[in-house]
């Protein structure tokens, strides 16, 4: 289990240094894959870092962050049987990667989050399969689990705006 914690530390600590802490693929033509969304169902990872999940970022934890605020921002959320109805089936994956930092006392965390659809292939229209067609993410070190939540709650926002901006309200 530490091997595996310090492998992923050292990969985090190497993808910081060289993607620095924000990433996103959030462009008008990712942005035009959300247009015409009657809404998105929730399906967060739960982390794998024991401290994270006692600390409030469990799966559970992470679904009630997300449904809040996409509620709260006019997005509906999809109960799970209307998902499997949906044309398309999309979904808002959300995946954090939680590292305890060792020495430095704090974490080291990745922050995914990925719009998910069944996508349809040019050359071969009859190959369907799930593809993230938008994302974003973060990466960072914080002495407070507390701090990941609300970076969390930011990319969170960054959808937001993403759907509202090919979906606005009527």
């Amino acid at each position: 289990m530490k091997v595996r914690a310090f492998r992923i530390l050292v990969t985090l600590l190497v993808l910081f240094v060289i993607y620095g802490n924000a990433y996103a693929q959030d462009v008008q033509q990712t942005r035009n894959t959300l247009r015409g969304l009657s809404g998105v169902y929730v399906m967060p990872e739960n982390p794998q870092e024991e401290d994270a999940i006692r600390g409030g970022l469990s799966e559970d934890a992470i679904r009630t962050d997300v449904e809040l605020k996409l509620r709260l921002a006019g997005i509906r959320v999809l109960s799970r049987e209307e998902w499997e109805q949906e044309l398309g089936r999309p979904y808002l994956y959300v995946r954090l990667n939680v590292v305890k930092g060792g020495v430095l006392g704090g974490y080291m965390y990745d922050i995914t989050l990925e719009f998910k659809q069944y996508v349809t292939l040019v050359r071969s229209p009859s190959a369907q399969a799930y593809g993230a067609t938008w994302s974003t993410g973060y990466m960072g070190y914080t002495p407070q689990l507390r701090d990941i939540r609300d970076r969390m709650k930011d990319r969170i926002d960054n959808f937001i705006d993403a759907y509202l901006s090919m979906n606005p309200k009527k």
